[in-house]
């Protein structure tokens, strides 16, 4: 289906809705395809932000323009995730609406402002920084964004959405300028999802784990929010099953 401002949003079956947004070198059926199974008693709604997916861009990408697009896919009601650069989106979104979200889970929202001063923080903004104003193309910005977080990035030839994808990222706007408006959203039913970052490089685990986890930290505080931790790194909606049912009982609780 499609918003009235043309976004493009993937729909898996029927009852309670629930929007999903992705982060950063994705889109929505590309990162939430492990959570396919909750279709069975909930009405996925999965975002694909502007210029990801089958969305169009629309110069470049901005969380405060993409968190106004959520908020419209919220209807009436829904609960809320996001990955990454999307639960930044999804914060702000919350914000809005607060009255229409049923529940709001993030993983991993790079809110760099809630943290700023941090020498790993630091370091990162400006390695993103870098990254953008030296690649060649978006299959380079990929590899080096990858390697600022301490990973190979080896270089990989994108093609299709995922090299669609890619640009879009390289002109993300840095979410390091997200004000979070926490009074706004003291209401909301919250849960921060963080990986372990156990099984990464020590590089990654040095930048990635001091930089979420700290940023999980102040999340959890400042909203009186639930906790969750998976294995791995990143992305721990990509483990299928035990994440799917930590969303379950946090989404009944509700």
């Amino acid at each position: 289906m499609h918003t009235t401002t043309g976004l493009h949003v993937t729909v898996w079956g029927e009852g309670e809705p629930a929007v999903f947004v992705h982060g950063s070198f994705g889109w929505g059926e590309e990162t939430w395809a492990k959570q396919r199974p909750l279709a069975d008693s909930y009405r996925l709604l999965l975002v694909d932000r502007r210029g990801f997916g089958a969305s169009p861009p629309d110069g470049p990408v901005d969380f405060d323009r993409d968190a106004d697009d959520v908020a419209d896919v919220l209807g009436g009601g829904a609960h809320l995730v996001g990955h990454s650069y999307g639960g930044v989106v999804s914060l702000l979104a919350a914000a809005r609406h607060p009255d229409a979200v049923r529940s709001l889970t993030v993983i991993e929202p790079p809110a760099l402002g809630l943290v700023r001063g941090d020498p790993f923080v630091e370091t990162f903004i400006t390695g993103v920084d870098e990254a953008m104003g030296a690649a060649d193309d978006p299959s380079d910005y990929r590899a080096r964004f990858l390697r600022n977080f301490g990973f190979a990035g080896q270089p990989l030839e994108l093609e299709g959405a995922g090299l669609e994808a890619a640009r879009s990222s390289w002109g993300e706007r840095n979410p390091a300028e997200a004000q979070i408006p926490f009074e706004e959203l003291r209401g909301v039913r919250t849960l921060v999802v963080r990986g372990d970052w156990s099984k990464t490089p020590s590089r990654a685990q040095e930048r990635g784990q001091t930089i979420f986890h700290a940023i999980c930290d102040v999340l959890e505080r400042q909203l009186d929010a639930e906790s969750a931790i998976f294995p791995g790194a990143h992305n721990p909606q990509l483990l299928g099953e035990p994440f799917n049912e930590r969303l379950r009982t946090f989404w009944e609780g509700a």
